[in-house]
């Protein structure tokens, strides 16, 4: 099967390979997509670059917009595919080799990464990667990211800066396989901020989830950024 050159596409292959990964959609995201807590583009067509089992990705399609995805593995893809075989929707998925997309200016009105844009691993790539999220990007779209928030339980499995906002998972944890995967993590919201000047007016917000466990604590900061309109 077709992999990847990006560090951690192994990985997430044999993750995806047990069946593991998420067959729904996030429920923030589709409160910010299908609710009126900000402005989104109700229609047209969607990038998600780091779909995961595509769960966002078909939640898309079944809302009319016309699907896109990337990810770092074949097994990715034929995830994706088989949900979206069973739900009966189409969706346009490919191989994600690096920051750079292989699509036209101006040819999206959403571009996701969520959970996902840190795993370039390094504040280079990412500035590099949400460059071209906003290249691809129609005037008037918008990016929608979610990071990782310090209250989030994954910050206490990571080591030490090793330059560039590189962490590196040091921790084992029976809930995931990203030990030994080294990440981008920025704990403040100026520093996301930064990586977004490129975008004529960014939102940010906040979601946590803590289901009875809390050393299983999830958090994020979430990001709209929007495009200069003509």
């Amino acid at each position: 099967m077709k992999q990847s050159p990006l560090s951690g596409a192994k990985e997430w292959e044999h993750y995806y390979s047990t069946g593991a990964g998420a067959l729904y959609p996030d429920e923030n995201l589709v409160r910010i997509i299908k609710g009126t807590y900000t402005t989104v583009p109700r229609s047209g067509r969607v990038l998600d670059a780091g779909f995961g089992r595509g769960g966002n990705l078909v939640m898309f399609a079944q809302n009319g917009y016309e699907a896109h995805g990337l990810e770092v593995s074949q097994e990715n893809i034929k995830a994706a595919e088989e949900l979206a075989a069973r739900t009966g929707v189409k969706l346009h998925v490919g191989l994600l080799t690096g920051p750079k997309l292989p699509y036209p200016d101006a040819h999206f009105d959403i571009v996701l990464s969520w959970s996902a844009v840190y795993y370039f691993g390094k504040r280079s790539l990412v500035a590099e990667a949400i460059k071209e999220f906003r290249r691809v990007l129609r005037p008037g779209g918008v990016v929608l990211l979610s990071v990782i928030h310090p209250n989030n339980c994954i910050v206490k499995r990571l080591s030490e800066d090793l330059g560039e906002g590189t962490r590196r998972v040091v921790q084992e944890w029976a809930h995931d396989n990203r030990a030994g995967l080294e990440i981008f993590y920025d704990e403040t919201s100026d520093g996301w901020k930064s990586l977004l000047s490129g975008f004529s007016q960014v939102e940010e917000g906040y979601a946590e989830a803590q289901l009875f466990d809390p050393a299983r604590r999830l958090a994020w900061r979430l990001f709209l950024a929007r495009k200069n309109s003509p």
